[in-house]
């Protein structure tokens, strides 16, 4: 570990700073007892307005009285304006760029003795940027195949889609199923044994797309052939892998019955049908749609151009990390998958059993995201690039629209936490956009 002495604002202030790990510091702070007096002096003033000593009206008992008797309270906040005071200005004298305040140590504050102790520091990383400009990206191709206007439109019809019952035939690939079921796991009711199993332990007329991949493993190969009405006990094995770890490599035994088999018949696209479902007539449609297309490749193309640069940006640049960075970001990642995961309905005993491997890659994904934000920070100090009060409107009124949602009142509910993690996108977005305009388009 190293240790330096820099000369400081005052010559009464001491300050030494050790090097303990990549970001992270240690300040040995001092200053001469009678430099503590006067803070000191103002706190106790501070006491005698609003002490009550018995014999004394409130505010008028001696200085010296009060000092005596509320002597560990005013010895406290003493301490602790000094802590403040004082390390503010270490902090101000050495020009140290703190990330965060990670602990204090070895306090001492006694009559006549200087007053000392340590602080525990993470600063911000020390590093030369790479070169930044004509990084090579790829060309990317954005040109609509005319089938993907057909199942842009095909997915838009899907909502006007209309079910029937089919008739005179058996369950087949394509066909929505009707269907109630019970599972058992060695004779006993899946339900009972397991009830985090959720629909995977039964269901009561509940719908079945019949496609390969679709519900549980190989559950729709097991319909197929069967007709409305009728009744099947079939055995299914789970994966060695599956998410429940309770029923890896288990064969679980089902008895379904088929109450119906629907069709999905989507309607055709007429002037009538666009005029409803958009406003437009079918042409005007059609080329909406055409539009929406380009602009959500070319977005996604230059997405993926902007992935090129933050893989070139963060291979080409080594530099240590403030942990305490690392962390918080690894915690907020943690916490949002956590949440994302519960609304989606993912058992807690399955969050439970995949928590170390959730925190794992967040933490993985936190470590890219702090050396970016240091990256992509420096550059914009370089280039005299920041968030305009425009550019966080503009990111607030989008993400309120996608919530359908007045801007107002989505800001309103935003978390704090949720808002900063906005106002970093918005600038890392920002920075990107002008390395994407000095980059080198390479075909």
């Amino acid at each position: 570990m190293g240790m330096t002495e820099n000369v400081m604002e005052k010559p009464s202030l001491g300050c030494k700073v050790e090097d303990i790990k990549g970001c992270r510091k240690r300040l040995y702070i001092e200053i001469p007892f009678e430099e503590t007096i006067p803070e000191r002096e103002k706190i106790v003033l501070d006491f005698a307005k609003k002490a009550k000593v018995a014999g004394f009206r409130v505010g008028k008992a001696p200085k010296e009285v009060v000092e005596k008797i509320y002597k560990k309270e005013i010895d406290r906040k003493t301490e602790n304006e000094l802590l403040k005071l004082v390390y503010e200005k270490a902090i101000k004298a050495h020009n140290i760029d703190v990330v965060a305040l990670i602990d204090l140590e070895n306090i001492r504050y006694q009559p006549g003795e200087p007053f000392s102790f340590s602080a525990i520091i993470d600063t911000k990383p020390d590093f030369t940027l790479p070169k930044y400009t004509d990084i090579p990206v790829p060309k990317e191709d954005t040109e609509i195949k005319p089938e993907e206007i057909d199942q842009a439109i095909e997915s838009i019809m899907e909502s006007k889609a209309t079910f029937v019952d089919v008739h005179g035939r058996t369950v087949a690939n394509g066909d929505f199923v009707v269907v109630s079921y019970v599972g058992t796991l060695d004779n006993q009711p899946l339900s009972k044994l397991l009830p985090t199993a959720g629909v995977m332990a039964k269901g009561e007329n509940q719908w079945i797309l019949i496609k390969e991949g679709v519900f549980l493993p190989g559950f729709t190969d097991q319909l197929i052939g069967m007709e409305a009405g009728q009744s099947k006990t079939f055995a299914i094995s789970f994966p060695e892998d599956w998410f429940l770890e309770p029923l890896r490599g288990k064969e679980v035994t089902y008895t379904v019955q088929l109450h119906a088999i629907k069709s999905k018949i989507l309607p055709v696209l007429s002037d009538e049908l666009t005029q409803e479902v958009a406003g437009l007539n079918k042409k005007e449609f059609v080329e909406a749609i055409e539009k929406s297309i380009k602009q959500s490749k070319e977005s996604q193309a230059r997405h993926r151009q902007k992935l090129k640069i933050i893989d070139y940006l963060l291979s080409s640049s080594d530099f240590s990390l403030p942990e305490s960075e690392v962390e918080k970001e690894a915690e907020w990642l943690f916490r949002k998958v956590i949440v994302d995961m519960q609304q989606k309905g993912t058992p807690l005993a399955v969050l439970e059993e995949k928590k170390e491997e959730i925190y794992s890659k967040a933490l993985i994904q936190a470590r890219r995201k702090t050396k970016l934000h240091f990256l992509l920070e420096e550059i914009a100090k370089k280039e005299n690039i920041s968030v305009t009060k425009d550019d966080l409107a503009i990111a607030i009124h989008n993400q309120a629209l996608k919530q359908r949602m007045e801007p107002k009142q989505f800001l309103k509910k935003l978390p704090s936490e949720e808002l900063n993690a906005l106002v970093n996108e918005v600038f890392n977005q920002k920075v990107l956009d002008f390395l994407l305009e000095k980059a080198k388009i390479e075909n």
